[in-house]
């Protein structure tokens, strides 16, 4: 008897501790967070972007001279071994230049071959000399709430984090665009994780890095990213035609609610009613009305009217899409030819990339120098008789605004050497690039803080 009590005791100790049930064969188990990131961190790199300064520091006007660039940060995801990279288009646009890090710490200039408004995302490419470490889109329609997702990025500067979340709800609607549909995370994002991944447990990318929704400045764990399979059939697009080639329904539509759909007298809120049919478009040579519940666009059902909408994304101008529609109790089926997208629709929006106008060259470098008076170095927070060249004006698309430097700064040595003229400053650059190099390490002061910075040398 002891020994059968021995053993039922034994039995309720493996069900205690495998949550109930028996475990009979080997359980399978999920593959660890280090062993899924590991090959991954060389294909996530961090995005730089050389923009004009905020309208405060320049009084809101446009001119030749401007305040500090800005420098922005931003993360990208590597796709094709070519330098082919993803990220958000708000992570690159107003800028002049764009430099993408890889994971071996190269930098390398970046063009920016497309991009695209909704959703938003935009298409990069770097000459890398030799094939790039890839990641792969997955399916991110067969996410489940509370299954394990990943975040690899450059949140506040901070290149190569690693944050771990779960999937905390899908197709969220922030109604910040007609087509919403956002995996929300609570895995940690901020502020520079802006167009990297979200990978899931196989290490594939099932998410944009987009948002977060905050009453602060940083995450409160509700993170939102742009599922892949809305993702990739953009990028697939830039890829081919250099935009999203998607087709123009010729009509807009709002979300079936509840309430509406007791109004229409239609069972369920699977569609979107029609609001608007434009003049000889594709909707109206198709004979939709308004009023009209849009039911389905190509071969499936969608929930509503936001997939509706990003159904049309499929389907280029010349093909055609087949759309089921109720009407006053009757189900008709149509078909939509449609037609490339007028220029006031366009998802692709305006250009991202800021026109900078012609190079600057004259003064040298863009910069305009004085000596050093003594308000000056009291302005900078100089000791009386310190040696410095003030700058006075530093031309926006110049060799100065690149390196960073702006008005109020003070050049305090050029290469380790003392200047306290502006002749005195241009001469050592200038050595510097008759000696071949290409730039040349200046102190300077700025109203924050003390800090060598490059100085490029090659249009001098």
């Amino acid at each position: 008897m002891q020994r059968r009590a021995t053993i039922r005791s034994l039995v309720l100790a493996l069900v205690l501790a495998s949550g109930g049930a028996v475990q009979t064969g080997a359980a399978a188990t999920e593959p660890s967070v280090p062993d899924v990131v590991a090959p991954l961190l060389g294909a996530v790199v961090n995005i730089s972007v050389l923009a004009a300064p905020d309208a405060h520091e320049t009084g809101g006007q446009a001119s030749a001279q401007i305040g500090r660039a800005r420098h922005s940060l931003g993360s990208g995801f590597i796709i094709d071994p070519a330098g082919y990279i993803v990220t958000n288009r708000h992570v690159i646009a107003d800028g002049y230049t764009v430099t993408v890090t890889l994971d071996d710490n190269r930098e390398l200039p970046a063009k920016v071959l497309a991009t695209n408004l909704y959703p938003d995302l935009a298409l990069l490419k770097v000459e890398a000399g030799a094939p790039l470490p890839i990641v792969r889109f997955g399916d991110s329609n067969a996410l489940r709430l509370g299954e394990t997702v990943i975040a690899i990025g450059n949140p506040l500067g901070l290149s190569g984090s690693i944050s771990v979340g779960v999937v905390s709800a899908l197709n969220r609607n922030l109604r910040s665009t007609v087509i919403d549909d956002f995996i929300q995370t609570d895995a940690s994002i901020n502020h520079g994780n802006s167009g990297g991944p979200l990978f899931n447990m196989r290490g594939e990318v099932v998410g944009v890095n987009w948002a977060i929704v905050s009453d602060t400045a940083g995450s409160i764990g509700l993170g939102l990213a742009i599922p892949a399979d809305d993702a990739s059939v953009v990028i697939d697009s830039m890829r081919r035609f250099g935009r999203l080639n998607a087709g123009f329904p010729g009509m807009n539509l709002q979300p079936l609610t509840p309430a509406l759909a007791v109004a229409f007298g239609i069972e369920g809120t699977q569609g979107g009613v029609i609001t608007q049919v434009l003049p000889d478009g594709p909707a109206d040579k198709a004979g939709l009305l308004v009023g009209d519940v849009v039911l389905r666009i190509g071969s499936e059902r969608t929930p509503d009217a936001r997939a509706l909408l990003r159904q049309l994304a499929r389907f280029p101008p010349g093909s055609h899409a087949p759309a089921e529609v109720w009407r006053a109790g009757r189900t008709l089926s149509v078909d939509l030819l449609m037609v490339p997208f007028p220029p006031q629709y366009d998802p692709a929006g305006p250009p991202a990339m800021a026109n900078r106008g012609p190079r600057e060259t004259v003064p040298p470098l863009g910069l305009k120098l004085a000596v050093l008076s003594d308000g000056g170095r009291k302005s900078a927070g100089l000791y009386p008789g310190q040696a410095g060249v003030m700058i006075e004006e530093v031309a926006s698309n110049s060799a100065g605004a690149d390196a960073g430097l702006a008005s109020g700064d003070v050049i305090e040595r050029v290469r380790g050497a003392e200047v306290a003229t502006p002749e005195a400053v241009i001469a050592a650059l200038k050595q510097a690039r008759a000696q071949g190099h290409q730039t040349v390490p200046i102190l300077v002061q700025s109203p924050t803080r003390l800090q060598w910075m490059a100085m490029p040398v090659d249009e001098l």
